[in-house]
Parts: structure tokens; C-alpha cells; sequence
């Protein structure tokens, strides 16, 4: 039981300075050892939700498809009379809105 004690004092995962500065205790070497556990633990936790992720189809009925959507169209035919001219517009479920009249 003394080893491992003494294998868990000189366990340290990050030294950053001489080992004259400071000293190696055996709460450092189970707190290095414990969060070594832990940080392995959530790598293969993220590998496995990354390698089999879920796929939820979902359907969702429009309930604004009886609202009308506002189109702003400006040209300019300076030689064609106006009567003559007409604007038909379709929407995605086929809907048809024949000679659509401006509002100005």
C-alpha cells in the first residue's frame, strides 16, 4: 500500500516549474489521476454520441398557408397600354391567382 501512495506523491500530469520549487503530495497525484479518469471518460462519451448520432424526422403541417403573401413589383413599359398588361402569380401548392391588380 506504501507504493502506490509513493507512485501517486510523484504522479503529476502538467509540471510547470523545477522540482526545487515545489512539493509532490498525494491529494495532487489522486486529483491528477482522478481527472485523467474523468477527461477519458467524457472523450469516449463525445466519441460515441459523434459516431452514432440520432436522426429524427419530423412533419409539420403549415397552418399560415391561407395567408397571402405581399409581392411589390415595379416596371415600367412606357410604350404598352395598361390595360393591356396582366400579372399572374402561382404558389408552391399550385394555387393560381390570375390578373392580380395592383394596389398604388
Amino acid at each position: 500500500m506504501a507504493g502506490i501512495m509513493n507512485k501517486l506523491k510523484k504522479l503529476d500530469a502538467y509540471p510547470k516549474i523545477s522540482g526545487d520549487f515545489y512539493n509532490r503530495t498525494l491529494s495532487g497525484g489522486i486529483i491528477t489521476l482522478v481527472s485523467s479518469v474523468v477527461m477519458l471518460l467524457l472523450f469516449f462519451s463525445e466519441l460515441q454520441l459523434y459516431l452514432h448520432a440520432f436522426t429524427e424526422t419530423k412533419l409539420v403541417v403549415d397552418t399560415s398557408r391561407g395567408e397571402t403573401l405581399h409581392i411589390k413589383l415595379d416596371i415600367t413599359f412606357p410604350a404598352l397600354a395598361c390595360s393591356i398588361l396582366s400579372v399572374d402569380a402561382m404558389d408552391i401548392s399550385g394555387g393560381q391567382h390570375l390578373d392580380v391588380h395592383a394596389e398604388t
